[in-house]
């Protein structure tokens, strides 16, 4: 028990740490709140959110994707919760003799064991990580720094000195049932030889170190560290969009009291969005799945975050002051001279900016839900609708796209050439089909998908599906135009779009590009049109399961064939196994790929890459196509047009003519041609 004066002295040392932890938690929601509103409803499905959350925390189910390091961080986890009824006891105990959150029951007595059993298992953590930072260095770390240190300093050290201070306190005989702390009394068995009074200093030296450390520990929470996230994290966690990770939001074109448009200041970022800055943990997995940081881009999406991060936390109060400043003031005298540097250009680099795919990689395997992609998309917007500052090849293609509505620029009526001599009908003739095959841009005016076109045409005669196309009034949706940032454009042609549909009748939209699906489900929606939408190996696979279409197994040869998932098909609608029921159901042998399914690696063409040089750094389709050959599989499979291109330039790269690269729809195809030959 503590002497008078200590207890006046910790009394003022905890009031003291209280009143710091508030005025910051203050202070940190003040700069969160310099951010707009939000346009998702954050509180939906509220329980559900708050289940999920304590699956992720508790479970640590991303963390566990690195099963080594995922354990240790779990070992320090569980031991968190465990020590918080310890941190009450300890603290209230200080004040009052024998206290115990649990009181004289059979729980404390069990909570005593699990506490000295968590005790040495995050010592163990600890000394994990610790090892793992600083003699394996990782990349994917961020560099070691003081920071770290005193965080596994004190965070290992507080462990030791509950377990020393208990097993002074079992060698003094103040503990009832020692036997439950056991690892406390396996220590105290080697104090038998000491003196009364050297133990008694030793259990007040290791009390004070374990109740000091533990407030410097939770000073780390609200402090400009990357331990913010043990608070935000959650809370982030709580609030992550509902929306589907493929809408992007609603931009308001119309508004008239909108200054600007996009983001260009850290005060132009949603609040949620500022808020994902302080739940960051720096772990480096988005990084490490990062396309572009891969292929040696100047985007690191890990930096993209912590620079915005100690952008915020350094600049936002003076932001704050401003604000305060100005609102004394009429809108005459209002000073809006900045005061803090520029965010694009000096803080974020313009070719990061431009660099990133929007392959989804980073956000599917952040373990505190930060969304860094639209965060790069709305730097985008600003810098292509306020500031006309984007690359010359994204000139080009939105000329085409709004001039042909396509970006080539070719002729809309030439939009149907591909299908000439195989009779498909088109909607302007039919007016009502039970499917739309909505072909997309690269399956109409591609040399190379014209070809999946067309045998998609051959799967959907084969199986008698009553379906049309639309032909020269189809035009592109301007996807990559939208993610390029052009949201103009892409509002332009999707109002476009919505009127030509209104005419026909049908029941579902068909498409072979997961571009063509995720614009069609997801984004559609917003502009109040709802469509049943199928991709193609979805829609394939079901004919197949429903002996509509009868195919010859091994059709395209014994030899084994590697996937490669989509980024748009897997990663955003989780469209995983569709398509390799099909190749399964064609006979084809899968091999496994490096990195598959919502680890698969982009092929470089989304987020509008697809039609934007690429100067910096390694071919991300190289990266990707040397992965594929490592598999040793003679063919190459996938279901999206622009990774067939994408794919093949990377096979041609590594002088690998011999791999040949398909869609789904060209291996049914073969397989319908050779039972079409023994049927003759």
């Amino acid at each position: 028990m503590l002497t008078l004066p200590e207890k006046i002295v910790f009394a003022i040392v905890l009031l003291g740490a209280i009143g710091y932890f508030i005025h910051r938690i203050v202070t940190l929601v003040r700069l969160i709140r310099l951010g707009k509103s939000d346009p998702d409803n954050r509180l939906e499905n509220l329980g559900a959110r708050i289940v999920n959350v304590l699956i992720d925390v508790f479970l640590q189910r991303k963390v566990l994707r690195k099963p080594i390091v995922g354990l240790l961080h779990l070992l320090i986890v569980w031991g968190f919760f465990v020590f918080a009824v310890n941190t009450i006891n300890h603290f209230a105990g200080a004040f009052i003799e024998g206290f115990h959150l649990f009181g004289k029951t059979k729980l404390a007595l069990y909570y005593a064991s699990m506490a000295d059993l968590f005790a040495v298992l995050i010592i163990i953590g600890v000394l994990g990580l610790a090892f793992r930072r600083y003699v394996l260095r990782p990349e994917s770390l961020t560099r070691p720094s003081p920071e770290s240190v005193i965080v596994f300093t004190f965070l290992g050290g507080a462990m030791a000195a509950y377990l020393w201070a208990n097993a002074c306190e079992i060698a003094l005989g103040m503990q009832e049932h020692p036997q439950y702390h056991f690892v406390s009394a396996f220590a105290a068995s080697g104090l038998a030889g000491l003196s009364e009074g050297p133990m008694h200093i030793m259990a007040h030296v290791a009390w004070w170190c374990d109740a000091l450390m533990h407030l410097v520990l939770v000073a780390l929470v609200v402090i400009p560290t990357k331990h913010m996230h043990l608070a935000a994290g959650p809370l982030n966690l709580v609030l992550r969009r509902s929306r589907p990770r493929g809408q992007m939001s609603m931009m308001d074109l119309e508004d008239e009291e909108a200054e600007s448009f996009g983001v260009s200041k850290i005060e132009d970022f949603t609040w949620k969005q500022n808020l994902d800055l302080y739940a960051c943990i720096e772990c480096g997995r988005c990084q490490d799945f990062c396309p572009t940081y891969n292929s040696d881009k100047p985007l690191n999406p890990k930096l993209l975050i912590t620079d915005l991060k100690h952008y915020l936390l350094r600049h936002g109060p003076a932001l704050l002051k401003r604000d305060r400043t100005n609102r004394g003031k009429d809108c005459a005298q209002e000073d809006k001279t900045p005061t803090v540097p520029a965010l694009l250009g000096e803080t974020v680099d313009k070719d990061a900016i431009w660099a990133c795919t929007t392959c989804g990689a980073c956000v599917e395997h952040c373990p505190m839900g930060i969304e860094h992609v639209d965060k790069l998309t709305d730097m985008r917007r600003y810098l292509v609708l306020m500031e006309s500052d984007f690359p010359q090849e994204a000139r080009v293609t939105f000329r085409n796209l709004e001039t042909a509505g396509n970006p080539w620029g070719l002729a809309p009526t030439e939009r149907a050439d591909w299908a000439k001599g195989l009779d498909v009908p088109i909607f302007a003739e039919k007016k009502e089909a039970e499917v739309l095959y909505w072909v997309g841009c690269s399956g109409s005016y591609d040399d190379r998908n014209e070809k999946v076109s067309v045998d998609m045409v051959k799967i959907l005669r084969a199986a008698g599906v009553d379906f049309a196309i639309l032909g020269e009034e189809e035009r592109c949706h301007c996807e990559s135009a939208r993610r390029l940032g052009n949201e103009y454009l892409y509002q332009m042609a999707t109002q476009e779009i919505i009127e030509t549909l209104k005419q026909y009748t049908f029941r579902r939209i068909l498409v072979t590009c997961p571009h063509c699906f995720n614009t069609f489900a997801n984004e559609y929606p917003e502009f109040g049109a709802k469509y049943e939408v199928i991709h193609h190996s979805q829609f394939i696979n079901e004919l197949i399961e429903s002996g509509k279409l009868k195919l010859t197994r091994n059709a395209g040869g014994n030899g084994a064939i590697a996937f490669h998932d989509s980024c748009y098909l897997g990663r955003y609608n989780n469209i995983f196994a569709a398509p390799r029921r099909v190749l399964e159901a064609a006979g084809r042998k899968l091999v496994a790929v490096p990195r598959e399914e919502e680890k698969s690696l982009c092929c470089g063409a989304g987020g509008g890459r697809m039609w934007l040089e690429e100067n910096l750094g390694e071919q991300i389709s190289t990266v990707r196509a040397k992965e594929l050959i490592g598999t040793n599989a003679q063919q190459i499979a996938t279901a999206c047009p622009f990774c067939i291109t994408m794919i093949t330039d990377g096979i041609k790269s590594e002088q690998r003519e011999d791999i040949q690269v398909k869609d789904i729809a060209e291996i049914i195809a073969e397989s319908l041609e050779r039972n079409t030959e023994s049927n003759e």
